[in-house]
């Protein structure tokens, strides 16, 4: 029973990497990281730990750290290597030593923690000197989105703090970050467009979850068919989801 467990658990989780809101975002972080061979690199809020995974296997020895008492057993038993490991612990509360790491990532998580300050704050701490930060987070500053969706997506989703530019600039300089460059991503009226027929889609029922993942797929290969043109994200001035890329002072 256990074993059918975790592997519906794998199956959600794997279908839910067509989610097209999460898919655009994990790619052009892992492409900011730059992870190389003999880096340490902190994952900050690392879930099941298919992302941090996917960075070890760059040669860097990674660390992901979590407190979901679901995803983070699931990515110590199915993800865990010489070069992976995974522990469970509050990033408000940061336990690590300081100076640890060459480069710090975070794949849409910093928007829910009440005290993302201090969050900000442990990873400039735990970064080596120049060390680099990356994450994404939600933003919801398209223009046309209404107050009630962001309202209601903040409410469904635990949101603290959407991100805009200028929100996190002051945020990032007072944990001893210097931005390098930010850009948001699904800025689109179509991104819009898809991102309101997902939200419909998490609504359903527990029962049609293969509805829904059929749904997620579909709307994968409509935004996949629909990609901007390299350079449109930064001219845009909102967007669904905003990209971080700082440095330590």
């Amino acid at each position: 029973m256990a074993k059918r467990s975790e592997l519906l658990m794998r199956w959600v989780r794997d279908a839910g990497r067509f989610n097209f809101r999460r898919r655009g975002e994990c790619r052009a972080i892992l492409r900011w990281l730059d992870a190389r061979p003999g880096e340490d690199i902190l994952d900050i809020g690392c879930g099941d730990g298919g992302y941090t995974a996917q960075v070890a296997r760059r040669g860097a020895r990674v660390l992901g750290i979590d407190i979901h008492p679901r995803w983070l057993p699931f990515a110590q038993r199915c993800r865990g290597s010489e070069r992976c490991a995974f522990v469970r612990m509050d990033a408000e509360k940061m336990d690590l030593a300081d100076a640890s790491f060459d480069k710090v990532m975070s794949l849409c998580v910093i928007e829910h923690f009440g005290r993302d300050e201090a969050v900000l704050a442990h990873a400039a701490r735990v970064l080596r000197p120049g060390g680099r930060l990356v994450f994404s987070a939600d933003s919801l500053s398209n223009p046309g989105i209404s107050e009630r969706e962001r309202e209601r997506h903040r409410r469904r989703y635990a949101v603290n703090s959407f991100y805009t530019k200028e929100s996190v600039s002051p945020k990032l300089a007072r944990a001893g970050f210097v931005a390098e460059r930010m850009c948001y991503i699904l800025h689109r009226p179509v991104d819009l467009f898809l991102a309101r027929l997902s939200w419909r889609l998490e609504d359903l029922p527990g029962w049609l979850i293969p509805l829904r993942v059929l749904g997620v797929i579909l709307i994968w290969a409509a935004w996949a068919a629909a990609l901007p043109f390299p350079g449109d994200e930064a001219k845009a001035r909102g967007g669904l989801t905003l990209l971080v890329q700082a440095r330590k002072k």
